[in-house]
This record gives structure tokens, sequence and C-alpha cells, in this order.
């Protein structure tokens, strides 16, 4: 068992707790209406949390002994994006397999990680660091500790192996998973279905979408994990949820169990402002203005939407969840309250002698680190969302950093992310680029960008890139010349890239690979500063974090951890909530309310599902107390970014929803949470089932669940 990271535990709806938490909340979980013993959830390798797995974006569960997995419509639209050709745009269109022949492999790029240990290390990531070490010499230490635990682990055949980090580096934990790289669609809804209302919903109430999807897990024949190869077999999973046909009612008992991002929750009130004074005004404006752009070209042109249609979704769903954001942290002085709280638990530390030998130095140099931090990142925002704009920039600068690492001859001293173990990965994206790639619109959002940064003080520019650009005749002229013909955009020429060597590079005439090399002059400075500044968060954070600790023992409160990527679960109940003085919303949608809304894009159900919408009232899925089928629920589950695609469960641990979104209320809860107004947005399984009934292919899926037919 691992040793427990918290002392305290939450009686509110807030926190995403870690597996071996669940039994110390076994009261709460039992007045919540839990049925399991809570120490069935304790283990994240037995059922039913040993079903959960990961996607490395979004989380999804196993629903069969044949490798079926369930998550979210929108986690898998890149890959129908993928599956798209002439033919078939099967982003809109959706898929359907109806038999396990015509399962189609999703591409390279698509992995899934089973889970198959997790190991407290954190004695070996901190051996060798001492109390004098320097802050550059820490990072270093910790990094090749990692990169060891990293390559010993993987060793063994099949393997992906990372670290999770707590308490800003106080704990470290080694997660051994299994790699899974053979991928294929089953069943995916069109667009009108599974992402019902797109932008125009999106994290709204109520909701009617049919956001599920689901794919398989091949590996093969002897069980061990393979690339796409057509005597590949389905995955045994050890474990797979059980499926529910009840479903869920107001005041039912449910929990999530996913893979969540990153929240923010325990930053400084000063970091809360800056965010919200002027780090997210200046990225929402970045990219509002990018997502115009992309959507002037997809309301013009069809192969531009076939191609940049999963960015507009991505840059859509990022820039309402800025402005949502904002309009959180500036409404009900939620920084304000933080500030009062942090001055007092500062107070508290400056009235005892021992408290301020402890922490009191440490404040101090958070404060002076942090504003410098905020000063680097405003000054660097423009020039690094350029350069995230041009994939064919990203492509050149990858092979010139690989082939730099190149040059170290024992792997473990190459920069994370430029090892031999991403290789791979790194070529994937290049050959998916393929799909993805719209020269014009890459241009103008290219050059809009540059624009930008080129009106900055001469301070806060990027140097390399301003002269580079003028060196070669301005902006304009320096589009023309790399996107007159680019040989990049070629899948060929970009794969060739990563064979040639550091000298043959710097020796290329080829546009894209000069202005990389321009850009890289400023990124490898920035780099080791970075560097430097990681290893001062790996001295000061662990100190915050035991303040932060200590303080909320002080004040009898709860200290939940902040989401980082690691599996944790969430529980509350199924229920409404009041979004203004004097109206209540509803924690159930049905057929009904689908009906009402149907019509041009986004609300562009298919005919024959409306239709057949109206007449559902004898269908098996309809629930007893609503008279008509369910669509989507609401619950008091804290969920962020990573939880889409988790599964719901019912108090026997039975699946009954997905996960998908979260209330407009709820957008600021990476940064704060409110238990009175923050809800989680679930699909309830039972219209999922109800649209699969339509076709062969659906029922296939339903009786591979163990739904027979009606």
């Amino acid at each position: 068992m691992l040793p427990l990271l918290l002392a305290s535990l939450a009686i509110a709806t807030e926190g995403m707790w870690l597996p071996e938490q669940m039994p110390e909340l076994a009261d709460e979980l039992a007045a919540k209406g839990l049925s399991l013993d809570p120490a069935s959830l304790a283990d994240p390798l037995a059922f039913p949390l040993g079903a959960i797995v990961t996607t490395g974006g979004c989380s999804a569960a196993f629903v069969s002994e044949s490798g079926l997995m369930a998550t979210n419509h929108h986690c898998v639209e890149r890959w129908l994006q993928q599956l798209s050709d002439e033919t078939h745009n099967r982003h809109l269109e959706g898929f359907t397999a109806t038999t396990q022949a015509d399962e189609l492999s999703v591409g390279p790029g698509a992995k899934v990680w089973v889970v198959e240990s997790i190991t407290d290390v954190s004695k070996t990531m901190l051996a060798g660091i001492k109390r004098k070490t320097s802050d550059g010499k820490r990072h270093d230490l910790i990094e090749a500790n990692e990169k060891q635990l990293v390559a010993t682990c993987e060793e063994r055949p099949n393997r992906r192996c990372w670290l999770d980090r707590y308490d800003g580096g106080g704990t470290w934990r080694l997660v051994d998973a299994l790699e899974i790289k053979d991928i294929r669609m089953v069943y995916a809804e069109p667009m009108g279905l599974g992402q019902f209302g797109g932008e125009i919903d999106n994290w709204m109430w109520p909701r009617h979408g049919a956001d599920f999807a689901f794919v398989r897990a091949y590996v093969a024949p002897d069980g061990t994990s393979a690339s796409f190869n057509s005597a590949n077999v389905p995955f045994k999973p050890k474990h797979h949820l059980e499926v529910s046909t009840e479903g869920v009612k107001p005041g039912d008992f449910v929990m999530v169990a996913g893979y969540p991002g990153r929240t923010s929750r325990h930053v400084s009130a000063g970091e809360l402002r800056f965010q919200a004074e002027s780090y997210l005004p200046a990225r929402a404006a970045m990219m509002r203005s990018y997502a115009d752009i992309l959507q002037d070209w997809a309301s013009r042109d069809e192969e531009a939407a076939k191609r940049v249609g999963p960015a507009i979704s991505r840059l859509e769903n990022y820039y309402k969840n800025t402005v949502g954001t904002l309009e959180g942290l500036e409404s009900g002085g939620l920084i304000e309250q933080k500030a009062a709280d942090e001055d007092a638990m500062r107070s508290w530390v400056n009235t005892a002698p021992d408290r301020q030998a402890t922490w009191g130095a440490m404040l101090d140099e958070q404060d002076a680190r942090e504003a410098l931090l905020q000063a680097e990142r405003m000054g660097s925002l423009t020039a690094r969302w350029a350069m995230y704009s041009s994939s064919l920039l990203d492509t050149a600068h990858d092979a010139i950093r690989w082939a730099t690492e190149r040059q170290k001859k024992r792997d473990l001293d190459r920069d994370q992310g430029y090892q031999d173990r991403n290789l791979e990965r790194l070529l994937a994206t290049q050959r998916s680029k393929d799909a993805t790639l719209h020269l014009e619109s890459e241009r103008e959002v290219f050059t809009m960008l540059l624009r930008m940064h080129a009106e900055l003080p001469p301070e806060q520019q990027v140097m390399p890139l301003s002269d580079w650009l003028e060196e070669h005749g301005g902006i304009d002229q320096s589009m023309d010349l790399l996107y007159g013909d680019p040989a990049l955009a070629s899948s060929e020429a970009r794969l060739a890239l990563f064979e040639q060597d550091l000298d043959t590079l710097r020796a290329s005439t080829d546009p894209w690979v000069q202005l990389a090399f321009a850009v890289e002059s400023w990124l490898a400075p920035e780099r080791e500063a970075s560097e430097v500044r990681a290893g001062e968060a790996l001295r000061l954070n662990p100190q915050w974090f035991d303040l932060l600790h200590s303080w909320s023992e002080e004040q009898g409160r709860s200290f939940s951890h902040d989401a980082n990527s690691s599996l944790r679960v969430t529980f509350g109940t199924v229920q409404g909530y009041e979004p203004a003085d004097g109206l209540w919303a509803k924690p159930q949608t049905t057929l009904p309310g689908l009906v009402k809304k149907a019509g041009d894009a986004p609300f562009d159900a298919p005919a024959d599902v409306v239709e057949a919408a109206q007449a559902s009232q004898d269908s098996r899925w309809v629930d007893p107390n609503l008279g008509e089928v369910p669509v989507n629920f609401l619950a008091d589950l804290d969920i962020t970014g990573g939880n889409s695609g988790s599964s719901v469960l019912d108090a026997k641990g039975r699946w009954v929803g997905l996960a998908f979104d979260g209330n407009w209320e709820s957008v600021a809860a990476d940064w704060v949470y409110e238990d009175a107004l923050n809800r989680c947005i679930s699909l309830d399984m039972r219209y999922a089932f109800w649209l699969m009934e339509r076709n062969e292919a659906g029922q296939r899926v339903l009786a591979e669940l163990g739904i027979p037919a009606e």
C-alpha cells in the first residue's frame, strides 16, 4: 500500500482523490450512498479502477473482455480525422463497424496506456541532493534520476513509464504501464449527434450531446503490444467495467474515475491576480484571432474545413474556457478572498519564531521569483504562440533538437522528449500532419502573430526571430519565401529531416530549417535558464506545500491535492444547481429537449434520429421517473481537462455514464472551486444505448456489452 499523502480529508464535494484515500473517506462515501466497500476503490490496479486507462489526453475504460473501450466522441475527433479521405469525411459522418473485420486502425500516433504498477520512488528521485545543492544542479540531479528510473522501467518490452509528482516535488511515484499501439475505431456517431450544440452549447446547461465513442485495443497473437497488423487480435484486459441498464436519478450516488490533467488551486493570490489581469486576457485575444482565421477558411473551403476542423474545436474550447475562467475569477471576490486567506496565513507564520524560521525566507523568495517569472512569460507569450501556430516550423525545430541530442553518446544524457523512446512519437506526428496541414490558413495565422510580435517594444521581442525576418525582407517577403512551395509540405521531406545530422541541417537551404535555427538560438539559452528556474521550484515548492498543509490543519480545513494527470476518483450525487437568483437548473435532460433544439448546425441531429425521438416513449430506455429517454445529467463531481472520457459509476460501481464537460460556473475551477455551483455534465448511457439500437453496428456493440436485443 502506498503511503497516504494527506492527513486530512474533505467533507465538501471538492476533491480529486487518490485511490488509497478512499477508505479514509468511508463515512462520507456511505453518507452519499456508496454501496461498495471503499477498500475496493483503494487499489488502482484492481476492479473497478483497473479498467480505467489513459490515452495521453483523455480518459477511457475497458467495457468488455475483448478490449472494447468507451470514451468521449470529442476524444476520438482527431482519430476520425485521420480516417477521413476523399470518399468519407468521417470527422463529420462518424464511423460504424458492422463486423470486427471492419474496425479501422486510427493510425500509428494513437496509444493507450494500461497502468500495471505504481511505486513510491521519492528517495531515489531526491538522491544526491543536499541542503546547499545549487538550483541548476538540483534540476540536473532530479532529471538524471528520473531518466534512469524511466529507462530501467522501460527495459521490459511494451512499456511506457513516467513519474507523477506531488507536493511540488516532495513526493514522486513511478508509473509502469503497458503501451498498446494498435487502436481501431469501432463506433462513433456523426458530429451532429456526438457534439450536438458545438461551441454554442460548450460549457453550457442544458445539454443534449451523444458524446461517446467506442474503440478497441489490439495486440499481437502472443499478447504482446504491437503496431497495427492484420494478424493482431483484441486485447484481453484484466478488468472491464460492468454495465448498468438502470441509469441514475436525482440524489443518486455517482463517482468518476479518470486521469484529470492539471489544476492550480494552490497558487498564490499574486499569481491568480496575474492570470486574471494580464496573462489570460492576452492569451484569449490571440486564441480568438487564431480561431477566427481558421473559421473563415473552413467556411469558404471544404478541404480546409476537413483539415482544420479539430484545431478549430480545440481553439474554441480553450478560448471559451479562458473567457469563462476570467469571468469566474472576476466574480464573487474570489481573488480578494484568496488574498485575505493568504495574508492570514502569512501573519500566522510571522507570529511564531519557529514558523518564521521554517517558512519566512521561502515566502520572501517566492514573491521575488514570482514577479520575475510573470514578466518573462508576458515577454515571450506572442513569440511562443507564433511558433506554436506553424506546424512546419515545429517540424524543423524538432529535427534540429533531435540531431543536437544525437551528438550525445548516451541516451540518458539526452534531453527528455528527444531520447530514443520518443522517436516513434516524433515520426508519427510528422505523418499525421498529412491530414491536418493547410498551408493557406497556417500562413495567415503565422503572419498575424508575427505582426503582433513586431509591434512589441524591442526589449520584449525575440530578437533572433525579428532579425531573421528583417534579413529576408520583412514579414511579407519572408512569408513568400516560407510558404511559396515548401518542401516540408511532404511527409517524406519531413521524415527525412530526422535522418540528417546537425552539420547537414546547418548546411540546409530550406528556409524553414534556417528559421528554426534562428529560433533555437533564442530557445537554447532560454532552456538553460528555465532549468535553473525549475531547480529553484523544486527547492521552494515542497516548502510551500508543507506550509499549506500545516495552515490547513491549523484552520481545521481539508486539503485536496491538485490534479497532476494521475488516476483520481471524485464522488458526489446527481443534482441540479441554482445558477442565479430565482433560477433552478434541473439535473437531467431528455429527448424532447433535443427535438426542440434540432435544426441547423451545430444542432444538426440526423432527421431519422429526430423523428425516432418523437416516438420514443415506448422505448425500454425510458426513465420511469421522467417518462422520456434521458440524455445528459448533472452531478457535483470535481473534474477538469483530461477527465474527458472518464466513466461515471453508480453506487455499486457499475458503468452508467461518461463525463464530458463542466457547466459554465465551473470553468474557473482549475483555479478556484465552488461547491454550490460547480457541476459535471455527463452522458446518460441509456441515451447511447437508445441510439445504438438504430443500426447493426450499434447492436453488435450492445451485444458485446451484455445487453441483449429487445
